[in-house]
């Protein structure tokens, strides 16, 4: 990653935070793990850290999104040292994403924006793996052979929110996403039940209203579709990977969960239940939790 391509990536998000005069901001940690379930492998974790600042403009908000992240992904078998017998690759990405949410209507919204990252030593997964490993649970490093190799990443998101309310807090959302670049090209779609006040913008987002309904409950799946996925299949462009496997193009998740405000602060927690990503898995379904907070600033 050159100093001039990072350079002028900060600089676009620094123009899409500042382009508004914004009156409310919240900061937001997300983490995925699939500890709590006794596994450590496949999809092993999820941290973001968002930042967040809205604006009213003509009756409709806007918000603008700030996210930096990393994903790791292990094999099953992470004591192996022959890459030959893993049934997922290691791979790590880094990345900072920028996002424009714009409100449609009470119940609908769209979001758009620009996710850019990089893969294999510098997004420095390994190192976070093993230090949790070597402090939290005082297990044996892994080797990570045959990682996915380092490479500059750039992806387009995005996303159409749409809610339906059936009866006072019985509600149906859906919602179609997409991302297109190097890392993935994938579109979904997901269908939910919500039971609490709808809102423009999904449940997952864990944006704080001003509702005074501070207890949600949601149940839901997503289907999607992948035409590519970096962190099996390697580089559109070239073979530089030491490692690859098939990619499953049809996947889907099941998740559950609840949503509860206090005061300034509101905390998300999920269960999901993903399908295999590549048919070299030896489980059929990979479950982890997500654990959301969020704090209104101002």
């Amino acid at each position: 990653m050159s100093k001039k391509t990072a350079i002028r990536f900060l600089t676009i998000i620094v123009v899409m935070i500042s382009s508004y005069s914004y009156s409310q901001q919240q900061v937001n940690l997300d983490v995925d793990n699939d500890l709590y379930f006794d596994r450590d492998f496949y999809y092993s974790s999820g941290i973001f850290l968002s930042y967040s600042s809205y604006k009213i403009e003509e009756k409709k908000t806007l918000i603008n999104h700030f996210k930096l992240g990393q994903l790791i992904y292990t094999p099953s078998s992470r004591y192996e040292t022959d890459p030959n017998k893993y049934d997922y690759p290691y791979s790590g990405y880094l990345f900072l994403e920028g996002l424009k949410q714009k409100q449609l209507s009470d119940y609908s919204s769209f979001t758009y924006g620009l996710n850019f990252g990089i893969t294999g030593n510098a997004s420095l997964a390994k190192g976070m793996q093993n230090l949790y490993h070597d402090i939290v649970l005082n297990l044996p490093n892994l080797e990570w052979k045959s990682q996915m190799p380092q490479e500059l990443q750039i992806n387009l998101v995005a996303n159409y929110f749409k809610g339906f309310k059936v009866e006072d807090n019985i509600n149906i959302t859906t919602e179609v996403y997409s991302r297109l670049g190097t890392y993935q090209q994938m579109v979904g779609v997901n269908i939910g039940l919500l039971i609490g006040e709808l809102s423009w913008f999904s449940l997952s987002d864990n944006i704080i209203n001003e509702s005074d309904n501070n207890l949600s409950f949601y149940i839901g799946t997503s289907q999607e579709y992948y035409l590519h996925d970096y962190k099996l299949e390697g580089s559109l462009f070239n073979e530089n990977a030491e490692l690859i496997m098939s990619s499953n193009k049809y996947r889907n998740t099941i998740e559950v969960g609840f949503q509860k405000r206090f005061n300034r602060l509101q905390v998300l927690t999920t269960f999901n239940s993903m399908s295999k990503d590549t048919e070299m898995q030896r489980t059929i379904r990979h479950p982890f939790l997500k654990i959301s907070l969020s704090y209104q600033i101002n």
